[in-house]
C-alpha cells in the first residue's frame, strides 16, 4: 500500500514495495482467500481481513482483476463471521476491519456487505476508538484509526530502535503512509524484506519471545531432560538482554512476562518493577491486548517471592478478575485456550510436573496458531516431531509406572500391610503422587522409595487415628528406636508388629539402595527421621488425649513433622543422582526448607480439614488460632492463609536462589512437594486419600491411558 517514496501526488505512481504485490499475487488460496493454508473454522475473521488487504492492495494498483473477483466472492460467501461471537477476532479487528472498508469505498472496489451489517460494524469502530480516552493506547491498531490519531506524536513516541512502530509491519508501514520522509519507518520495512524477501511477517522481529515459547512447550511436554544444555543457553541470553534492557522484551507486554517467570523460576536475579506499566488495568488497552497475553500477565504475577512485590499483587488481582469474567461471560471462542485459562485458574500453585505434562500433551496441536493482528503458524514450536517424540516419551514412561506399580503391591503383601485391614487407596495415591513428582525414567529409586514411605506413614497415621491407644503409639516409637530385626511384641500388639517390621524392613533396604548411588552409609539418618515423625505422632496423640491448651507455633513444631513431607523428601533425595554429604542433609538451608514445606503442607491440610476435625473435637490450627487469638473462624482462616503464603514464597525464594549449599536439582523436589499440598489440599473436602474425581481423573490419565499416536 506505500506508494513509491519519489511520489508527489500525481495520479500515476508504482507501489514502494512491488515484490510484496508479486507476492499477493502468487499466493492467493484455492477459495479466493488469503492467509492460513490450510484455514481454521474458528478464523475466518481472520481470512476476512487478510483477504481484503490484499484485495485493497491489488485494487489500488489496479492489478490481477481475476483475483479480486475471486476474493470477493470468498468475502461473499463468509461475511457472516464479522458479526459472529464464536469467531476468533484478530486483535483490533473490529477498528482495522471497517477503517479497510472505508479505503475500499476511496478506491472503488464494492465489497459484497449488507448495509446493516455495515453500520453495525463502525457503531463498534467509533465506540471502541472514543472508549480509549488516550488514542495514543490503539497505537498497536493506528492503521484502523487513521485521521482520528496524531501520527507524528505517535511515530515521535513509539518509534523503537529498529525503526519499527510496536514491530509492527502494517502499523509501521501506515506510518510511512503519513510520513513518507521517515527513514526509520522505510529502513525497518526493507530489513526484514531482506530477510523473508517478497513477504512481511505479522510482527518482527519475534525472536526472542519465540525462544521463550519454545523453552516453555518443551518444558509442558515433559521432555526439557533431553534439552537442558539448549534451554540454559537461551535463558542465559535472554537474561543476557534482559540486563540490556532490550527492546523487544520490555516493549512487549507478553514477551516481558514469559521472560520474567522464565528466568526467575530458572533463578536469574529479575525485578517485578519491570511489570509496574501492567500493574493497573487501566494502563492496558484490551483492545489491543488479548486473553493469551492477559494469562502471561496472571502467570507471571504468582512469580511474587519477595514481600515487597506489590506490582505482582496488583497484577494478580485485576488479571484475575479479568480472566474469571472472560469465563463466566463465555468470551473466549478459542477452545483450548479456554481450557488453559481455566485450568490456570482453578490452582495455579497445584499444578504438577506430571499432571501438567498430561494435560498439554492434549492440548497439544501441531496444526496449532498465535493470533495477532493475523494469525499465524509457529512450525518451530508445533511441528509433528515434537507431537511424536514427547507422547512417546509420556507413554514410555507410564509403561514404566504401572510396571513400578506391581512392584510397590508386592512389597506391601509381602510387608503384611495387606493384613491390616484398612483400605489400599493409600497405595494407589502414593504410587500417583511419585509417578507425578519424579518424571524421569532414571528416577525408579526416588519413585518407589517415596511411595513406600507415604504408605507407611499413611498406615500408622490411620492405625493411631482408627485403633491406635496412646501404649500402642510408644510400643512403636521405642521399637523404631530399638531397631531390632525381631523385636519383643506382647501379645495384643500384633499390628504394632506389622508396622515396625513394614518400616524396619524398607529402610533397610531403603538404605542399601542408597549406599550404592551415595557411596556412604545413611541408615543412620533415615532411622532418625523415623524417629522423629513418631515422635511427633505420639506427641500429637498427647495433645489429643489431653485436652493441653498451646499455641500456634508450639503446635506447629511436631505437626509440620507429622505431615510427613520431610520424612519423604530426605529419604528419595538420595536417588536423584546427585551425591549428598552429611553437611548438605544437615544444614541450615535443608533444614529451613523442610520447615517451609512442612508448614505449607499441614496448614493447608487443615484448612482443608478443620470442619471434620472441629466435629471430631481435635486440635488443628484454625482451632488454635481462634483460641488463643480470640478470633472467629474466618479471620482464622484469613491469618493461616497469610502464614502459608509467607511460607510458600519463602520456600521459592530459597529454591530459585543460585549456588546454595543444597543442588538446585534437589531444591526443585521441595518446591514440587509444596505443589503437592495445594493439589491434594485444595480439592475440597476431605483429606489426601478420599479421591475426589478430579484427582482420580488424573491417577487414570497419568498412569492407565497412554496417548495416541499420529498414524505414520
Amino acid at each position: 500500500m506505500v506508494p513509491e517514496r519519489e511520489y508527489s501526488g500525481g495520479i500515476i505512481s508504482q507501489p514502494c514495495f512491488p515484490q510484496c504485490l508479486d507476492w499477493i499475487i502468487e499466493n492467493q488460496n484455492s477459495d479466493g482467500s488469503w492467509g492460513l493454508n490450510p484455514g481454521h473454522p474458528s478464523l475466518v475473521k481472520d481470512s476476512l481481513s487478510c483477504t481484503l488487504a490484499c484485495l485493497l492492495a491489488l485494487r489500488k494498483w489496479n492489478v490481477a482483476h481475476k483475483q479480486i473477483h475471486k476474493g470477493l466472492e470468498f468475502i461473499r460467501k463468509n461475511s457472516w463471521a464479522v458479526v459472529d461471537k464464536d469467531q476468533i477476532s484478530p486483535i483490533g479487528f473490529n477498528i482495522i476491519f471497517p477503517t479497510m472498508i472505508t479505503y475500499a469505498n476511496e478506491i472503488e472496489l464494492t465489497l459484497p456487505f449488507d448495509q446493516d451489517l455495515i453500520d453495525s460494524m463502525f457503531q463498534s469502530h467509533d465506540s471502541q476508538i472514543k472508549s480509549e480516552r488516550d488514542h495514543m493506547n490503539l497505537g498497536y491498531v493506528a492503521e484502523g484509526i487513521g485521521e482520528w490519531l496524531n501520527w507524528s506524536t505517535l511515530i515521535l513516541t513509539q518509534q523503537r530502535n529498529n525503526g519499527s512502530l510496536y514491530n509492527s509491519p502494517a502499523t509501521t508501514a501506515a506510518a510511512l503512509v503519513h510520513h513518507q520522509g521517515n527513514n526509520k519507518c522505510f529502513d525497518y520495512l526493507q530489513s526484514f524484506l531482506n530477510t523473508f524477501k517478497n513477504w512481511a511477517p505479522t510482527n518482527y522481529p519475534l525472536e526472542i519471545y519465540t525462544r521463550l515459547c519454545l523453552v516453555e512447550t518443551i518444558q509442558e511436554l515433559g521432555i526439557d531432560r533431553y534439552f537442558e544444555l539448549e534451554i540454559d543457553n537461551i535463558l542465559e541470553e535472554t537474561y543476557r538482554l534482559w540486563l540490556h534492557k532490550e527492546e523487544e522484551i520490555f516493549k512487549d507486554i507478553t514477551c516481558c512476562a514469559v521472560a520474567f517467570r522464565l528466568l526467575r523460576i530458572k533463578g536469574f536475579e529479575v525485578s517485578s518493577d519491570f511489570l509496574v506499566p501492567y500493574a493497573e488495568r487501566d494502563h492496558i488497552s484490551l483492545q489491543t491486548t488479548g486473553v493469551s497475553t492477559i494469562l502471561e500477565l496472571y502467570k507471571a504475577s504468582q512469580l511474587r517471592i519477595h514481600e515487597d512485590e506489590t506490582t505482582l499483587d496488583a497484577i494478580n488481582e485485576w488479571t484475575t478478575t479479568f480472566l474469571k469474567q472472560q469465563l463466566l461471560s463465555e468470551t473466549i471462542p478459542d477452545k483450548k485456550l479456554r481450557k488453559k485459562v481455566e485450568y490456570e485458574l482453578k490452582n495455579f500453585h497445584g499444578i504438577l510436573g506430571r499432571v501438567g505434562n498430561r494435560r498439554s500433551l492434549d492440548l497439544y496441536d501441531m496444526n496449532n496458531y498465535h493470533v495477532m493482528k493475523a494469525a499465524y503458524r509457529c512450525p518451530t514450536i508445533y511441528n509433528e516431531e515434537f507431537l511424536v517424540f514427547s507422547r512417546q516419551n509420556f507413554n514410555i514412561c507410564q509403561a514404566l509406572h504401572q510396571k513400578e506399580f506391581q512392584q510397590l503391591e508386592r512389597w506391601y503383601s509381602d510387608c503384611g500391610l495387606d493384613r491390616l485391614n484398612i483400605g489400599r487407596d493409600a497405595l494407589l495415591m502414593a504410587h500417583f503422587m511419585a509417578s507425578a513428582i519424579f518424571g524421569d525414567p532414571q528416577l525408579v529409586d526416588a519413585r518407589m522409595s517415596f511411595a513406600k514411605n507415604v504408605v507407611l506413614i499413611a498406615r500408622i497415621d490411620d492405625f493411631f487415628d482408627q485403633h491406635g491407644s496412646r501404649e500402642e503409639s510408644y510400643k512403636i516409637l521405642d521399637l523404631v528406636k530399638e531397631w531390632n530385626e525381631k523385636p519383643t511384641v506382647d501379645n495384643g500388639f500384633q499390628e504394632v508388629e506389622i508396622l515396625y517390621t513394614a518400616v524396619y524392613r524398607t529402610v533397610n533396604e531403603i538404605a542399601e539402595r542408597a549406599y550404592v548411588v551415595q557411596g556412604r552409609c545413611v541408615k543412620h539418618h533415615l532411622i532418625n527421621l523415623w524417629v522423629k515423625i513418631l515422635t511427633s505422632f505420639v506427641k500429637e496423640f498427647d495433645t489429643w488425649c489431653e485436652d493441653d491448651a498451646i499455641n500456634l507455633d508450639e503446635y506447629l513444631s511436631f505437626a509440620r513433622i507429622s505431615v510427613g513431607t520431610e520424612i519423604c523428601i530426605l529419604t528419595s533425595i538420595y536417588f536423584l543422582g546427585i551425591k549428598l554429604s552429611e553437611e548438605t542433609i544437615l544444614s541450615e538451608e535443608c533444614i529451613s526448607l523442610c520447615m517451609h514445606v512442612g508448614t505449607v503442607n499441614r496448614l493447608l491440610n487443615d484448612l482443608q480439614s478443620s470442619q471434620k476435625e472441629k466435629e471430631e473435637r481435635r486440635v488443628n490450627a484454625v482451632s488454635i488460632v481462634k483460641e488463643s487469638d480470640d478470633e472467629d473462624e474466618e479471620m482464622a482462616v484469613s491469618k493461616i492463609e497469610k502464614l502459608i503464603e509467607y511460607n510458600r514464597r519463602k520456600l521459592l525464594r530459597m529454591v530459585y536462589k543460585r549456588e546454595t549449599i543444597v543442588p538446585r536439582k534437589c531444591k526443585d523436589l521441595f518446591s514440587e512437594i509444596c505443589k503437592m499440598g495445594y493439589y491434594l489440599y485444595s480439592s475440597g473436602g476431605g483429606d489426601e486419600f478420599t479421591s475426589p474425581q478430579q484427582i482420580m481423573e488424573d491417577v487414570k490419565s497419568l498412569i492407565h491411558q497412554p496417548l495416541k499416536l499420529p498414524p505414520s
